[in-house]
C-alpha cells in the first residue's frame, strides 16, 4: 500500500486540477482564435484569464469577441448570437427566460445586465422603444460597473442615448471617456460623435476642430474600419463648411462622398444624404435639391434611426416652404409617431 499510495494520490490530485480548468471560461477573439481559463479580473482595457496554475495571460478588450463563462446559463449563447446578428428582439427573448436569482457569479450577473441594457438601447434606437427608458437601463449598468469589460462599449451607447434626446454635454462627456480608449476605431467613431453633438449645439468651428483630429488621426491608412470612419469625418466636416458659408465646396465634398460610400452601407449613406440635404439648405435655391437628398433617407434609408428623423424634421420645413402642406403634414406626424422622444421631434 506504501508503495502505491502516493501514484494513486498523485492520479487523483491531477485529475481534480484537470477539473478546475475543464470547465474553463472561453473568450472567442477577432478576427479568430480563442482563450481559455479562467477569468480572474476584468476592466474596461482587459482581462485577465488564469490558464493553469500560477500562469496567467492578459486578453485586449478591443481583441475580444465575447465571453463564455463556466456554468452560465445555456440561453445565454443564443443570446449572444441574436445580438451578433442584431436581432435584439430574440435576444430579449432568452433573456426572459433566464433567472437571475439562479445566477451566482458577478461575471454573468453583469452580463446580463448589460445584454438587457444594450438590446433595449439599440431597440430605442431604432424607434422601438422608449429612449429615456433605455437610457437609465445603460446608466445604472454603465455608473455601477466600472472595471467591466463592457464598460466602454456601454458608454459609447449610452452617449449616444443622450445625444438623441438633446443631452448634449452629457453625451459629449461619455464619448470622451471612449476617445481615451487604447484602439483606433474606438477613438475614432468617439472623436466624430464628439464632432456631431457640437454641431447640433451649432458650435461649428469647435466640431471642425473634432473631425479634422480625426482625420488626422486616421492618416493614410488603408483599413476598412478606419477609411469608413475618414468619410464619416469628412461629411462632418462638410456639414460645419456649410453652416459656416462654404457651402459649393460642401456640396462637392459630399457629392464625393456619396460616390464613394457603399450603398449597402445604411448608416454611412444615411448620413451622407442628410449632409447634402444640410448643405443645400444653406445654398440660395437649393430647396428642391435639399429636399430629394432628404427623400433619399425616408425611403431608402430609414433604418437609420438619427438620420430618418433629422430627415423627416427637415422634409416638414421644406415641403412647407414649396407649397406643400399636405406633404409637410405627413412628414411631421411620421416624425411625431415613430421619434416622439427625439430631439427633432420637439
Amino acid at each position: 500500500m506504501k508503495k502505491t499510495a502516493l501514484p494513486v494520490l498523485l492520479i487523483v490530485w491531477s485529475a481534480c486540477c484537470v477539473g478546475v480548468f475543464a470547465a474553463d471560461d472561453e473568450i472567442r477573439l477577432r478576427p479568430s482564435g480563442r482563450v481559455s481559463g479562467v477569468v480572474r479580473m476584468t476592466s474596461p482595457t482587459e482581462v485577465s484569464v488564469e490558464m493553469a496554475a500560477g500562469v496567467s495571460k492578459q486578453v485586449s478588450v478591443g481583441e475580444i469577441e465575447s465571453i463564455a463563462f463556466a456554468a452560465e446559463p445555456p440561453q445565454l449563447k443564443l443570446v449572444r448570437g441574436a445580438i451578433a446578428s442584431r436581432n435584439f428582439e430574440n435576444a430579449l427573448l432568452n433573456l426572459g427566460k433566464i433567472d437571475a436569482a439562479n445566477v451566482s457569479r458577478a461575471e454573468i450577473k453583469q452580463d446580463l445586465q448589460f445584454y438587457v441594457a444594450l438590446c433595449r438601447s439599440n431597440l430605442a434606437l431604432a424607434g422601438n422603444g422608449d429612449i429615456r427608458d433605455a437610457g437609465k437601463l445603460m446608466l445604472a449598468f454603465v455608473d455601477g460597473n466600472k472595471d467591466n469589460y463592457h464598460y466602454l462599449q456601454g458608454s459609447e451607447i449610452l452617449g449616444d442615448l443622450l445625444a438623441a434626446v438633446g443631452a448634449y454635454d452629457k453625451a459629449y462627456e461619455r464619448y470622451d471617456a471612449v476617445e481615451k480608449s487604447p484602439w483606433p476605431d474606438h477613438k475614432l467613431r468617439a472623436g466624430i460623435a464628439k464632432g456631431r453633438v457640437l454641431v447640433a449645439q451649432k458650435k461649428y468651428a469647435e466640431a471642425l476642430t473634432a473631425f479634422d483630429k480625426v482625420l488626422a488621426d486616421v492618416g493614410q491608412s488603408k483599413d476598412e474600419k478606419l477609411d469608413k470612419q475618414r468619410l464619416a469625418a469628412i461629411l462632418g466636416k462638410a456639414e460645419c463648411m456649410a453652416q459656416m458659408g462654404d457651402f459649393e465646396p460642401a456640396i462637392k465634398i459630399v457629392e464625393e462622398v456619396v460616390e464613394k460610400a457603399n450603398p449597402e452601407d445604411a448608416e454611412l449613406s444615411a448620413r451622407a444624404y442628410v449632409t447634402l440635404g444640410n448643405c443645400y439648405r444653406k445654398k440660395p435655391g437649393g430647396t428642391k435639391s435639399a429636399i430629394l437628398a432628404f427623400l433619399h433617407v425616408d425611403q431608402l434609408y430609414f433604418s437609420n434611426r438619427d438620420a430618418h428623423a433629422e430627415a423627416l424634421h427637415n422634409l416638414a420645413t421644406l415641403w412647407n416652404d414649396i407649397g406643400k402642406p399636405e406633404r409637410a403634414s405627413q412628414a411631421t406626424q411620421l416624425l411625431k409617431e415613430r421619434y416622439a422622444n427625439s430631439s427633432w421631434a420637439k
